[in-house]
């Protein structure tokens, strides 16, 4: 840390973030002047100050320098503080059909000041906390933000953001995204988040296999407490990956990283078409595409995981002949057909305990507490468990039927059609706008459990534009 930084913190500590911000600003307006107003420099005129560079938006993230006259013409009127919240939505629901819908989701904390310009274009200066990201592969990413204007979590679309800053020190932002992606890599909610989605099937075959045949009351009492949900934190968490990726946390962020994928498992409640659609996912097939099959020591691993969790049980046997059966017997087929009725049933209590988890959030008041709730409420939020699970089942399907190259887009909105069927009109106009970013971060999560991965071109564009997915590139299998 500089000497300047220093000294700048301990400036905001003694009078407090506000006066500070009085205080700088006095001193900027007596040193240079008004710097709203071009001035040329005075032949040897020695003490004469540049004035500050102005900055143009060329593109979603990137800006060029211009002239300070041409700099305030591109820039749109803004209103500061409206007299009047806009009262429809702001993002336009045919620009959302144009987005792609596979995008990374990932979680980040970060307040701005930003200028936005809504569909009818109406431009507003809004203080925003961002929570998530959603990044696309053609550069547009979108902000999931509680709008202080709005009292309420908002989307904010990069194209639509003409201006940016900080919201403490209101320095100019000139590239958002990759700000908010250097700033997630420390944030423990998004390390936990992709330890979650890595193990994302053992997790849910363990639940289920642990909890199903000691219990058997169904969907209510399929989840994880006490000595059986600690063994489980424990065997994720000394998984290779997540010990990597704990390590790319400070320190003292790792309790707090390990108390959310304990918080995160104590959540999951299975259902059966879900714990059907990961365990075919994870068994074992006739296909195995190269020498090192990771596939195989995963289940090993699991069932080794289950057999120590159960000892003791009477249970036990049961559970663990059960689930070698439909791990390792691939001429079983589990979960080819969906039984609606039991489905339907179970997924409308998916349904009960999100809205129960959004009520939470909304009945908070302090920031900290509201963030904490939302973000659990979208682990749990019904529409992303949909699609990672229709994906999953629909992947396995094209697997079995030697389906192995297949448009990417035709079966993206494939599943998307699959998940509306599970909601109400109203459910679905709710949702708005948020309904396929949903769905997007549902298949990328689908994918990456199911061992695809762009950079070994799982899914690529051939020359006429046309998108394709390649199963033979599954890895580990």
């Amino acid at each position: 840390m500089s000497l300047r930084t220093a000294a700048r913190d301990v400036l905001k500590k003694v009078f407090g973030e506000s006066f500070y911000g009085e205080l700088r600003d006095f001193y900027r307006n007596a040193r240079y002047g008004d710097r709203s107003k071009p001035e040329g420099r005075v032949s040897m005129d020695l003490n004469h100050e540049a004035p500050e560079p102005q900055w143009k938006e060329v593109g979603a993230s990137t800006y060029k320098w211009v002239p300070p006259s041409q700099a305030q013409e591109a820039l749109p009127e803004v209103v500061e503080e409206p007299l009047v919240v806009p009262a429809d939505s702001e993002t336009d629901l045919s620009e959302e059909q144009n987005l792609p819908l596979l995008c990374e989701k990932f979680l980040v904390q970060d307040r701005f000041l930003i200028d936005y310009v809504d569909k009818s274009g109406n431009a507003t200066r809004r203080p925003i906390r961002v929570e998530e990201v959603y990044a696309y592969d053609d550069g547009v990413f979108v902000l999931r933000a509680w709008c202080l204007l709005r009292k309420g979590y908002r989307t904010f679309v990069s194209t639509r953001i003409k201006g940016c800053s900080d919201a403490f020190s209101k320095e100019m932002v000139f590239d958002l995204l990759s700000r908010l992606r250097k700033r997630s890599l420390s944030d423990p909610g998004n390390v936990a988040q992709e330890i979650l989605d890595g193990m994302a099937l053992e997790i849910v075959i363990s639940i289920y296999t642990l909890m199903h045949y000691s219990t058997g009351k169904g969907y209510e009492k399929r989840f994880v407490s006490g000595k059986k949900k600690n063994a489980l934190v424990d065997w994720v968490l000394k998984q290779s990956k997540a010990e990597s990726l704990l390590g790319s946390l400070d320190a003292d962020k790792h309790s707090e990283m390990e108390e959310l994928v304990s918080e995160s498992i104590g959540d999951i409640k299975v259902t059966q078409s879900r714990y059907e659609s990961c365990a075919r996912a994870l068994k074992r097939t006739r296909y195995v595409f190269s020498n090192n099959d990771g596939y195989e020591v995963r289940r090993q691993d699991l069932i080794l995981f289950v057999e120590n969790a159960l000892e003791g049980e009477a249970a036990r046997d049961t559970a663990l002949t059960r689930l070698k059966q439909d791990l390792l017997d691939p001429s079983f087929r589990i979960g080819r057909e969906v039984d609606i009725d039991k489905f339907m049933e179970e997924f409308g209590k998916v349904k009960k305990d999100s809205k129960k988890a959004e009520k939470k959030y909304k009945r908070k008041k302090k920031p900290e507490l509201v963030s904490k709730q939302y973000r659990r409420y979208e682990r749990g939020e019904p529409v992303r468990l949909l699609a990672i699970e229709v994906a999953q089942r629909n992947l396995q399907q094209c697997l079995d039927d030697d389906r192995l190259l297949f448009g990417k887009d035709e079966f993206e909105e494939c599943v998307v059609r699959e998940v509306e069927l599970a909601f109400t009109e109203e459910e679905l106009k709710k949702a708005g706008e948020m309904f396929r970013k949903r769905c997007g971060a549902g298949l990328s999560t689908a994918y990456c459990s199911f061992g695809l991965r762009k950079e070994k071109r799982s899914w690529f564009t051939d020359s006429r534009g046309k998108s394709w997915l390649d199963l033979k590139t599954r890895i580990g299998a």
